[in-house]
């Protein structure tokens, strides 16, 4: 029963962080592309 538990934790876990890692690399991404725009606008 508890490893059933631990098991599913881990899984929960991984798709955790799976979408945290695939939702914020691309969104600081572009935040970063937007600011390095924007300090080339006000050269």
């Amino acid at each position: 029963m508890f490893e059933h538990l631990s098991r599913n934790y881990e899984l929960g876990l991984l798709a955790y962080v799976f979408t945290y890692i695939v939702f914020c690399i691309p969104i600081t991404y572009v935040i970063y592309k937007v600011r390095k725009e924007q300090r080339n606008q006000n050269k």
